[in-house]
């Protein structure tokens, strides 16, 4: 019988949820960590091309954003951009959400003592329509509730997403290795030591310290356990 495997989903960003596909994800960003977590004003261009700035509570959209938005005929939505963990796929990902269907049962669930911070619990989300009128999202909790293991973490940690890097088009993975080693990097430089190799002594390259850094360093507060949530905030 002729029956390959399933392949993983190579998908970066969670969006678009197609009609009928079920995923199982954790998330992992917060609003005290703001590379992790962003709220920002978002519209399409007529090639279908975001625009985004940030979003500022008490402040309107800016006018930039309005103008595309009305040649377009649709209104400035508010997102919620952040990272997770797609527990099936093993991958760390973005999630871009705009539906007040999806963040309000996210809401609820954040705010029910039975469940509190939804980054200490597998989301399962799944997408039933197609349409705009017959789509429907259901949201479910599932146990244990728990901190993301060290094995979750270190994969978030390698992907070094910065979701910052979406208001400027940018590419948000990797993006906080690219900023770190060029702010490290620029330390280090101004003394590069040297070491003995054979009898010959030749400088150490920057990016080889750089890498002893990393290895000697303390582990983070945030390899150990999510941080707390904050009162009034998503997550």
């Amino acid at each position: 019988m002729f029956e390959p495997q399933p392949e993983p989903d190579e998908r970066d960003y969670l969006n678009p949820i197609k009609d009928g596909e079920t995923h199982r994800i954790r998330i992992i960003g917060a609003n005290e960590n703001p590379e992790t977590f962003i709220q920002a004003w978002q519209v399409f261009d007529a090639e279908s091309n975001p625009h985004r700035a940030q979003f500022e509570q008490g402040k309107p959209c800016p006018k930039d954003l309005k103008e595309i938005a009305n040649k377009e005929g649709d209104l400035p939505k508010v997102v919620w951009i952040f990272t997770i963990f797609h527990v099936d796929w093993g991958r760390a990902m973005i999630w871009n959400i705009h539906q007040k269907t999806i963040k309000e049962p996210i809401l609820a669930y954040s705010k029910n003592a039975a469940w509190g911070d939804p980054r200490n619990y597998i989301l399962e989300i799944k997408r039933t329509g197609s349409g705009q009128f017959d789509t429907e999202y259901k949201i479910t909790a599932l146990p244990p509730i728990e901190p993301p293991d060290q094995k979750i973490i270190d994969i978030m940690n390698e992907a070094a997403i910065d979701v910052r890097a979406c208001l400027t088009d940018s590419n948000p993975f990797g993006a906080l290795t690219a900023a770190g080693d060029q702010e490290d990097i620029q330390q280090v430089v101004k003394k590069v030591p040297i070491e003995s190799d054979g009898g010959i002594r030749k400088p150490v390259s920057a990016m080889d310290v750089l890498g002893r850094m990393r290895d000697n360093a303390p582990p983070g507060p945030d390899q150990e356990t999510a941080p707390p949530m904050r009162d009034g905030e998503p997550y």
